[in-house]
């Protein structure tokens, strides 16, 4: 583990070098100990590197909370830009009360930020704050591609009432896997074959 200004909480982690599958202390500033068997040990899923640490629900759906931050900032700029007439209260919101043209841009905007990130950084802005990444089934950045399909659902808010009904459905059901799922994968990781990891060690 290198030392960093934001060294991970003591606990059990994969070591780099070690065998696949074992754990060593890390108390904070070093490693205590030799690699062991993990304790509480739930079994890796198969098509998983045994090196991914996947990060918990809890962390994800803070990480998600920032980005959904981020994101309306975004849609504030963009009714700035499009969605406000002289003497009107300013409408930041997206979806059901947006026009098409100002869903549109909120979604390029978002989907180049989002896209961006996970292929280039494997994270987003939410999940860096939270040390999480973005990873495929062996670690890897994922490709353009993927962090395309993971931000896809997105593009349903141009259909307005209908689209964001859709979304929230959809963020339902992936809040629902999130936590039944044993990757831990929302609907959009299964369909870009992605996971979410707690930062390497």
């Amino acid at each position: 583990m290198s030392s960093t200004t934001s060294s991970p909480a003591s606990g059990y982690y994969h070591a780099k070098g070690d065998p696949p599958g074992t754990v060593r202390f890390w108390d904070g500033q070093q490693w205590q100990g030799g690699p062991t068997t993990p304790p509480n040990h739930k079994p890796q899923p198969a098509h998983l590197s045994p090196e991914i640490r996947l990060a918990s629900p809890g962390r994800r759906i803070g990480a998600r909370v920032l980005d959904y931050l981020v994101w309306l900032a975004i849609a504030v700029l963009v009714a700035l830009l499009v969605g406000v007439d002289v003497g009107e209260t300013l409408r930041a919101d997206i979806g059901m009360n947006a026009s098409f043209q100002q869903n549109l841009i909120w979604l390029a905007a978002v989907a180049t930020l989002e896209i961006g990130m996970v292929a280039t950084q494997g994270t987003s802005l939410g999940k860096l704050a939270l040390d999480l990444r973005v990873t495929d089934a062996d670690g890897n950045i994922p490709s353009f591609r993927q962090a395309a399909l993971r931000i896809a659902p997105l593009a349903l808010i141009v259909l307005g009432s209908f689209g964001s009904w859709a979304i929230m459905l959809l963020a339902f059901v992936s809040l629902v896997l999130m936590f039944v799922d044993s990757s831990h994968q929302t609907l959009w990781d299964k369909v870009a074959k992605t996971v979410v990891t707690d930062r390497p060690l």
